[in-house]
């Protein structure tokens, strides 16, 4: 943390965190004259303002909007710089797209919640840099590995800046809340095994999460890997045995409800739903296998 609140960490470089008051999510900040690259932007207006005004003081000559994907928390930015350069997934057009109607309505109640008030409605965008796969960039001074990152989002892309080891892990690794799935559980176990490698062999060596703290050092990224593969393996083996055996999914629901997972014992109401939806998805999963 540093002298600007609790709410900013500085990681040196130019590189900007700031985590809103709304599910812990993060925005990050690459600040430098030459361009500057917001990620995520969000979540609560006053948040926005707060990020824009770095934005002004470092006057970038260029200005990107980064989406991780497209879920609803992480693509409400581009009213506060609407001449901005977007930058996201192939995907994330279509999901916006079909999820616009619930988008404004779930920003506008979470608004209300935090006694602010969303004014500046919601429209659909096609960004203006769409890749997949895997893409090398370079938006200067700023180097930047972008990879597809399936099993929370189809829409989903992580971000390595390599000259720093610092993995933007978009909605995975989080320290409050365990994957959180789309479907099986083999699309998120690839995507961090391939992003492992990376860590193990010294090219990660911080780790901003979409939701919760920054990990810091190999260690402690290497335990954010170990903490959540651990969480999948458990999850398929209990639901498989539950299949095994013919339980229904509410009683393997209510049977691996107090599994161990990240942050299980914390007070954040959305942890528990997602966790049993993450049954739910292995369940159907191990049913289909077993036909």
């Amino acid at each position: 943390m540093n002298e600007m609140g609790d709410a900013w960490t500085d990681l040196g470089d130019g590189i900007m965190v700031r985590q809103s008051r709304a599910f812990a999510m993060n925005s990050t900040l690459l600040l430098a004259p030459e361009h500057t690259i917001v990620v995520d932007p969000g979540v609560l207006p006053s948040e926005m303002d707060d990020l824009a005004g770095l934005v002004r003081e470092a006057e970038p000559r260029q200005l990107t909007l980064f989406f991780t994907h497209a879920h609803w928390d992480h693509v409400l930015g581009r009213p506060w710089w609407p001449q901005a350069q977007t930058l996201a997934h192939d995907r994330l057009a279509a999901e916006v797209r079909a999820e616009r109607a619930g988008i404004l309505h779930d920003i506008e109640a979470l608004a209300i919640e935090h006694g602010e008030r969303w004014t500046s409605g919601f429209e659909p965008f096609t960004p203006d840099l769409a890749v997949s796969g895997l893409k090398f960039m370079r938006l200067d001074p700023w180097r930047l590995v972008l990879r597809d990152a399936p099993g929370h989002s189809a829409s989903q892309l992580t971000c390595h800046l390599t000259d720093q080891a610092l993995l933007i892990a978009a909605d995975m690794l989080s320290d409050l809340e365990p994957p959180i799935l789309a479907g099986p559980c083999e699309p998120f176990r690839d995507t961090l095994k391939a992003l492992l490698l990376l860590a193990e062999n010294g090219a990660i060596e911080t780790l901003i999460p979409g939701h919760g703290r920054v990990a810091h050092g190999r260690t402690a990224v290497l335990e954010r890997f170990r903490v959540d593969l651990d969480y999948l393996d458990a999850l398929e083996a209990g639901v498989r045995a539950a299949a095994a055996r013919g339980q229904t999914l509410a009683a393997t629901q209510e049977a691996l409800a107090a599994m161990d997972y990240t942050a299980k014992d914390t007070a954040l109401p959305w942890v528990e739903p997602f966790h049993l939806e993450n049954i739910r998805f292995a369940y159907e999963s191990a049913i289909r296998t077993r036909r």
